[in-house]
């Protein structure tokens, strides 16, 4: 039996954003290979702020992972808007979008 359009063939599944079993543990893999002392020593060579803050913002989405932004959009009626405009005359005349 097919699917309805629109309707998840797993309405009760993992959540959206959440990190999957294999991915956890293919990041835990990876930091135990990686060694934090080499590259803190590293890190503590650099010298300039700015490229400092550089190395640790292009280092930290490796540690915790991207996050995705996504912008919550709030609906609201439309409103009249009444405008008045006034001609070098003096003689006003209305707009209403």
């Amino acid at each position: 039996m097919p699917f309805k359009k629109g309707t998840s063939g797993n309405p009760i599944g993992r959540p959206k954003g959440s990190v999957s079993t294999t991915t956890k543990l293919i990041r835990e893999h990876i930091s135990q290979a990686i060694d934090g002392n080499k590259i803190k020593e590293m890190l503590d060579k650099i010298e300039s702020p700015t490229e400092y803050i550089s190395a640790i913002s292009k280092l930290l989405p490796y540690s915790i992972g991207k996050v995705k932004s996504y912008e919550e959009v709030e609906e609201f009626e439309p409103r009249e808007i009444k405008i008045t405009f006034v001609d070098t005359d003096g003689v006003e005349k209305d707009k209403i979008y």
